[in-house]
């Protein structure tokens, strides 16, 4: 009602009893809101939801290609394990192939001890000759050689393979004599009279000396003694000396030789 005491609803086409729309409308607002805040919460909720499942999808994903990868480094590591073992057992298979090869061998030189140390004394015997024939080259270090191979023959400490390998060096070092020059200080001169000479060695070839820079002489192994030589051979000796020394390099030479 106004202050004129007229209705300011009046107007509306209502009916006695009946309620106005209005307030109908405006009663049922606050329930609409209700309403929209609970789906809104829902919703909300909803998607909390989605995303803590998607990063426990996530988390299990990568979990999951964690376990693959340690698999595949497992199975990698035991491929390279197995490979490792394969070739161990090879060698090792070698290895007893080998161990078998000595210990047959072993049992071979046992059963030869019997007859090797005779064989070694024989082949002692025959370095101990041709030594003893050769030019009187180097004769203190080769006599040195023998005589300690000798004593080592009667040492039963040493077996009977050792004493016969001693044996082959002593009998190598005198082949290897053949095959170089070799040169030594002497202090007699080339008559074998008191004095200073250098003898010079040619393979097993000649064996030859030369003092003052004019006696020459060449070691005849018929007589066993110098023979002389002219007094143009010492220029050609002492060049020999001077290659087996390393003075000057390998050039040919003109000497003389013994009939073979």
């Amino acid at each position: 009602m106004n202050k004129r005491g007229r209705n300011p609803f009046s107007w509306l086409p209502w009916k006695k009893g009946c309620v106005p729309f209005f307030v109908v409308l405006a009663l049922s607002v606050p329930a609409a809101a209700d309403e929209v805040g609970d789906a809104l919460d829902a919703s909300l909720a909803a998607q909390r939801a989605a995303r803590e499942s998607q990063q426990r999808v996530d988390q299990l994903d990568a979990e999951t290609r964690a376990l693959h990868e340690k698999r595949r480094a497992a199975e990698l590591r035991a491929l390279q394990l197995a490979d490792y073992a394969g070739q161990l057992e090879q060698e090792a298979a070698v290895e007893e192939q080998r161990r078998a090869q000595i210990e047959a061998e072993l049992k071979r030189v046992s059963a030869l001890g019997g007859e090797l140390l005779p064989l070694t004394r024989r082949m002692l015997a025959a370095l101990e000759a041709q030594v003893a024939r050769d030019p009187p080259f180097l004769l203190d270090v080769r006599r040195k050689r023998i005589s300690g191979i000798t004593a080592m023959l009667d040492d039963p400490q040493h077996s009977a393979a050792e004493k016969f390998r001693r044996v082959l060096e002593a009998w190598r070092s005198e082949a290897e004599y053949g095959n170089t020059l070799g040169a030594e200080d002497a202090p007699t001169d080339c008559t074998g009279a008191p004095g200073a000479s250098t003898r010079v060695r040619i393979g097993r070839v000649g064996f030859y000396c030369v003092a003052d820079g004019r006696q020459a002489a060449r070691w005849d192994a018929a007589s066993g003694a110098w023979a002389p030589l002219h007094e143009d051979a010492a220029a050609e000796i002492a060049r020999a000396a001077a290659m087996a020394r390393g003075r000057m390099p390998a050039e040919l030479l003109v000497l003389p030789v013994a009939k073979p």
